[in-house]
């Protein structure tokens, strides 16, 4: 994992020197209506760039990129739509199914997509979740990209967090479901009243996910000028 003071800086301007140019990476985050793929977003810039909902319903309706700085490399991290739509109707459901897997498969075929993270809750595996797995990247990205999962709502388990990955990992093997990394965390947002545990739980997250990004994206091949 990345040190306590690893550096991250949000910003628009490209990680670039006069003599070599490498594009950010493309880290697309998908995952069901509701598990906080928003919240993880803000987690890992370090600012409420994007609109979270208490709610079940989708608060992202479009494929939305921001821009951080982890070390010395650039990503676009991409929020989606969620699937199986909340209280949507079926008609969204699908919208939002078709346009990840038109977004997925565009990137895709451009060699640009560097990374998926499944965001999933800290709940029991559904028939939806081990769907959603095949779909996106063994159908559309054919397990040629690297994939991670993020596990979210772990704020009051007890123990350490990752010991939820500990007791779950071999349901997620049984279900054909391999990753190349994970995390357990906790996404909620900051509040003045929150007890020194979950701002440390909070604070172990962001470093936590910001080092499973770093550490599975492979490097770029740079270009010389």
């Amino acid at each position: 994992m990345l040190p306590a003071g690893f550096f991250t800086r949000v910003t628009g301007r490209p990680f670039s020197s006069p003599r070599e140019t490498t594009r950010a990476y493309n880290v697309v985050i998908f995952g069901e209506t509701g598990v906080g793929k928003s919240s993880l977003i803000n987690l890992i810039t370090g600012l409420h760039q994007a609109k979270t909902s208490p709610d079940v319903d989708s608060c992202t309706e479009r494929n939305q990129d921001y821009e951080v700085t982890i070390a010395d490399r650039k990503f676009k991290i991409w929020d989606t739509a969620g699937l199986n739509g909340g209280t949507f109707s079926r008609i969204h459901a699908a919208i939002a199914d078709r346009n990840l897997r038109r977004f997925l498969s565009k990137l895709h075929k451009k060699g640009e997509l560097d990374l998926l993270i499944y965001c999933v809750r800290a709940s029991r595996t559904t028939q939806a979740l081990v769907r959603h797995y095949k779909k996106f990247y063994s159908s559309v990205c054919k397990r040629s990209v690297p994939v991670v999962v993020i596990v979210t709502c772990l704020e009051n388990t007890p123990g350490e967090m990752d010991s939820w990955w500990q007791r779950n990992v071999g349901n997620f093997g049984k279900l054909g479901m391999v990753f190349a990394g994970h995390a357990c965390v906790t996404t909620i947002a900051d509040d003045p009243g929150d007890t020194a545990s979950l701002r440390a739980r909070r604070e172990y997250s962001g470093r936590a996910v910001r080092s499973l990004i770093y550490e599975n994206c492979r490097p770029h091949k740079l270009h010389t000028y």
